[in-house]
């Protein structure tokens, strides 16, 4: 089962189910499809897809009923040949790819039928802009779709917030604590100083007015959806590649984080950490 725009990837049905659960209310029925079978019309013609990445959601897209010709660009060039390449394997013709820098380049040229972004606007410096952009760019009955974090910068979460993520944090075995990059053995999450983090992610310290008032702001809104990971991204942010597909023991694991996201959400302790938006441009 493939979930694009996933918060992280971890090869989990019982996650994959979680997230699907949270936005569609339908452990089966992921966002992607949720989106675009309630706000896409029955033709989408031209779509762009803005920081494509490895290529999950236009291929996941491009598979749909009704779906025409998908442009899907990435700042980074060598994403964008990976996803390239996957695209050319899985025999997906109507796909074409080219490299972009959202901030620095003008947007490829419309008018596009639905704009898509994932996991990319709360990495920009000035989101405004971007977003006027992919408003001016869409046909006049066009949609812009984003799945995205809108939680706080870099573990800025209150004490409370913490020491909740802390508890759980604690069940992970310690091989799911290390770190992958450095093999450092991780033992508690710490709030990140606002001076590293205006060094180490810029865009991200940068953009403290929200997405979510921005979006509403530029687009006319028509729906907004929950993407969860209140308590499984500061738990599990940085640590996904440390999980084995296939392990029975990660996949119980997994469960009881999932059930326990779930729980809190329900009684109101967690707020989402990701949200799915749909937009229409605004009648002059």
């Amino acid at each position: 089962m493939t979930h694009p725009g996933s918060p992280f990837w971890v090869p989990s049905p019982a996650l994959q189910r979680h997230l699907n659960r949270t936005a569609t209310g339908n452990p089966e029925f992921d966002w992607l499809s949720y989106v675009r079978a309630l706000h896409l019309p029955a033709n989408l013609g031209r779509t762009l897809v803005i920081g494509c990445g490895n290529g999950d959601l236009e291929r996941a897209l491009v598979r749909k009923d009704g779906v025409g010709s998908i442009l899907a660009v990435d700042a980074d060039p060598a994403a964008v040949e990976r996803a390239r390449r996957a695209a050319k394997r899985a025999g997906l013709a109507s796909i074409s790819y080219g490299v972009l820098d959202p901030e620095a380049d003008a947007l490829p040229g419309g008018p596009w039928d639905a704009v898509f972004a994932s996991d990319l606007l709360h990495r920009v410096r000035e989101p405004q802009p971007l977003l006027e952009r992919i408003h001016a760019a869409l046909t006049p009955r066009g949609r812009f779709v984003f799945f995205e974090y809108v939680g706080p910068n870099r573990f800025q979460y209150v004490e409370e917030r913490l020491e909740l993520a802390r508890r759980y944090f604690r069940l992970l075995p310690e091989r799911l604590r290390r770190e992958p990059r450095t093999g450092r053995t991780l033992w508690r999450l710490e709030r990140v100083d606002p001076a590293r983090l205006e060094r180490e992610r810029p865009a991200e310290a940068a953009n403290s007015e929200g997405l979510l008032p921005l979006a509403r702001r530029v687009f006319a809104p028509e729906a907004e959806y929950p993407g969860g990971g209140g308590l499984l991204h500061p738990v599990l942010s940085g640590l996904a590649e440390n999980f084995r597909a296939g392990s029975p023991e990660d996949e119980r694991l997994l469960q009881v984080l999932c059930a326990a996201e779930e729980h809190l959400s329900a009684s109101g302790l967690l707020d989402d950490a990701f949200r799915i938006f749909v937009g229409r441009r605004r009648m002059t």
